[in-house]
């Protein structure tokens, strides 16, 4: 017998694209949520060294004190925001960790949470995980996936608990600004209202866009929880380490949940997210350059194909494009790039926004290439039955 809040948790559409792929060999993968590089080697010899002095053991549940406060000055250093190192950060087994304990800590069954769409999978299965109910703010591509404040102040009701605020964007690329964050975040002052602040794909912005954090703006602190990852920015998907930065009192209830899942956080891991912080930055430069040659590249070729338009995306490594012109839904469409020309991306319907497709240009720029040829072509002799 299963729970009833894991059985009303539909399976991902994302997985009939991966079993169909997995049906051939030679395809090209333009679906991953991650970095293509190696985690740069300073970083992974740290933990090798962790290892090898036996550290191996169970950490402090808050998470080791030194990474604690290195965390903690970069949130002075980068927003102004003072958070002590003690009691307001909590380290956790990756970003999905934070994103889970920050929901199930702060929402009861009959909360609502507002969504954005397109939406990151994830926040809506946390939300029916905690018996929530998930409410969503359908965002316009001619705005270019920035939210509306007004629109969000639409739907917020006496239950409203938290609305989830994702910049840059996953699966859009697109970077909030400033003005746009403080509307946001004067909702949450208004009404009362706990926003999380999804922020893995920090440094990964493009083309003079500034990533602003909602908890740099004034009044910010006591209506923000940040949710935050090592994943993305130092490529290290693998290593499972993240983070919240929250007021005491919240971490004291988030340490209760995130204890009884996982005690602490890898410890190795940790030790190489102490040497991520206090070594060279270089290498992040170094990956978001490469990204953007990648992000140009993919939005020429993909521009070209008829019936396919991409707006440029200014953070991420995702692109978001729009096939409405293609006449054919996205899951099927997805499913035709397979079969056809070996071609995997997402559909758009599995972020709850028809019409669109999800291209990562985290991948090499050989197979950028070669996926954008076999796509083309594909798109070129597309059977009409399909469009219909």
């Amino acid at each position: 017998m299963l729970a009833d809040r894991i059985l009303g948790v539909a399976r991902s559409p994302f997985y009939s694209i991966m079993e169909l792929a997995a049906s051939r060999d030679d395809c090209i993968y333009l679906q991953l949520g991650e970095p293509d590089f190696v985690t740069p080697g300073h970083i992974a010899e740290a933990a090798k060294k962790a290892l090898d002095e036996g550290h191996t053991h169970y950490g402090p549940d808050r998470g080791a004190p030194e990474l604690r406060q290195l965390i903690a000055q970069k949130l002075q250093n980068e927003s102004s925001a003072d958070y002590g190192w003690e009691d307001e950060i909590l380290v956790t087994a990756g970003g999905q960790a934070a994103l889970h304990i920050a929901i199930m800590a702060m929402a009861n069954p009959g909360d609502e949470i507002i969504i954005l769409l397109p939406h990151y999978p994830p926040y809506v299965v946390n939300a029916q995980l905690s018996g929530a109910k998930a409410v969503y703010v359908k965002l316009k591509s001619e705005d270019g996936f920035v939210p509306d404040p007004a629109a969000i102040e639409e739907v917020i009701t006496d239950k409203t608990k938290i609305i989830i605020v994702l910049t840059p964007n996953n699966p859009t690329g697109s970077v909030y600004p400033e003005e746009t964050l403080q509307g946001i975040l004067d909702l949450a002052k208004k009404h009362n209202i706990v926003l999380i602040s999804d922020e893995v794909y920090e440094t990964l912005v493009f083309d003079g866009a500034e990533h602003k954090s909602l908890v740099s703006l004034p009044g910010a602190k006591d209506h923000v929880v940040q949710v935050n990852s090592f994943s993305k920015t130092y490529a290290m998907t693998g290593l499972r380490v993240g983070y919240l930065a929250a007021p005491a009192d919240k971490v004291l209830q988030f340490l209760k949940y995130h204890h009884t899942v996982n005690i602490s956080a890898n410890v190795p891991s940790q030790r190489a997210c102490i040497t991520a912080l206090k070594g060279p930055q270089d290498c992040v430069e170094e990956m978001r350059l490469a990204y953007l040659e990648r992000r140009d590249m993919l939005l020429e070729r993909l521009n070209d194909i008829p019936g396919i338009h991409c707006q440029t995306p200014q953070g991420t490594f995702f692109a978001f494009a729009d096939i409405r012109e293609l006449g054919i839904p996205s899951l099927e469409f997805a499913e035709y790039l397979v079969k056809e020309a070996g071609v995997v991306l997402t559909n758009g319907s599995g972020f709850d926004y028809e019409g669109f497709i999800r291209l990562s240009y985290a991948a090499d720029p050989s197979d950028i290439e070669e996926a954008m040829d076999r796509m083309k072509a594909a798109v070129l002799k597309m059977p009409e039955v399909l469009k219909k």
